[in-house]
């Protein structure tokens, strides 16, 4: 069975209280999904991708596949402020 893979990036500041999508890719089934991931995460500047999973491509039953969390682009906002 074919398997359908989206990724969404989110900002996220603690600090602030955000928690924010911000865009949306489709993932082929036959790419590297962790590179992809590593690629959208770098393009958004984002700090959480989540990928969802689904057996259509309209993602009507999607469900969470993997998330995945990049330090490097974690908001910084404390350690501006404390400066």
């Amino acid at each position: 069975m074919l398997k359908y893979y989206l990724a969404v990036t989110f900002d996220v500041c603690e600090h602030n209280n955000l928690y924010q999508d911000m865009n949306e890719y489709l993932v082929d089934s036959s790419d590297n999904l962790v590179e992809k991931v590593k690629e959208f995460a770098q393009q958004d500047i984002a700090p959480v991708v989540k990928v969802y999973e689904s057996d259509s491509k309209d993602f009507s039953k999607g469900q969470l596949y993997k998330e995945y969390k990049f330090k490097e682009f974690e908001c910084n906002c404390k350690d501006e402020e404390s400066m």
